[in-house]
């Protein structure tokens, strides 16, 4: 007699498995470079089996290709969640870039260790500041939690509308913009007033050549200053930001379901 083996529930936990990776995969920080993707695996595969028993009673696609389109909007879907961690993490970074650029920073380079790309100092300080703020609000946690809710509200299979998603990505994206400027604006608006007295003082006396005998060391100064006493602030910005980080992710996964 021929025993049958169901493989359903490992399809599922397949499934669950290609989101939970997307997931980690486009996180700063499980996302980064410097983190190998053994690690990755290890850490997808206990909570996958975690969030596993939330799918019990869904049925896996029947066929090989419906199961491989369904994994690939499984690991899309992950992705997309983890993208809009990323982009609120990193509108801080980007404000500090811009600020480093406008004040003479970015002829010194680092390499950013989160993203491994190249950036001015202030960008990589406010990248990992921005990432020290997440975990210390436990948006880590709200993170894995919205993941099991994901798995209940929008279970693999159910993903019906996919571009409907793109949608919720440029309004993060743009409100993320909108924050990037916000938090940007005083310091390049601090340091565009200094490069003007500067410039005035050089008509002047054109003799001097203010801008280039101190000039630059005068912008970067100042700007460094204006830049320590602006932290607070925008910090204060950035946890706001954080603290709402869940509702665009459900807005997200409603839009991708059709609801």
């Amino acid at each position: 007699m021929t025993e049958v083996v169901d493989l359903e529930p490992l399809l599922l936990g397949f499934l669950v498995f290609a989101r939970v990776g997307g997931l980690l995969m486009a996180l700063p920080v499980t996302g980064s470079r410097s983190v190998p993707a053994i690690a990755r695996l290890a850490a997808a595969l206990p909570l996958a089996a975690v969030l596993y028993p939330t799918v019990e009673g869904t049925r896996a696609p029947a066929t090989i290709p419906d199961l491989l389109v369904t994994s690939v909007l499984e690991v899309g879907v992950g992705v997309a969640m983890g993208f809009v961690v990323g982009l609120v993490i990193g509108a801080l970074a980007m404000a500090s870039e811009v600020i480093g650029m406008k004040i003479g920073l970015s002829l010194g380079g680092m390499l950013d260790p989160i993203t491994g790309t190249q950036g001015n100092p202030l960008g990589a300080l406010s990248q990992m500041l921005a990432t020290g703020l997440f975990f210390a609000l436990d948006m880590h946690l709200a993170c894995v939690r919205t993941l099991g809710e994901s798995l209940t509200t929008v279970p693999p299979g159910t993903i019906v509308a996919p571009l409907a998603g793109g949608e919720v990505l440029l309004n993060v994206a743009s409100s993320v913009l909108v924050l990037g400027v916000r938090l940007a604006a005083p310091v390049v608006a601090f340091a565009f007033l200094v490069n003007l007295a500067l410039m005035t003082v050089g008509r002047m006396a054109p003799g001097l050549q203010v801008f280039f005998s101190i000039g630059m060391s005068l912008t970067l100064m100042a700007g460094m200053v204006v830049f320590a006493a602006a932290v607070p602030a925008m910090l204060m910005m950035e946890r706001d930001a954080l603290a709402g980080l869940i509702v665009p992710i459900r807005a997200l996964l409603q839009a991708v379901s059709g609801g």
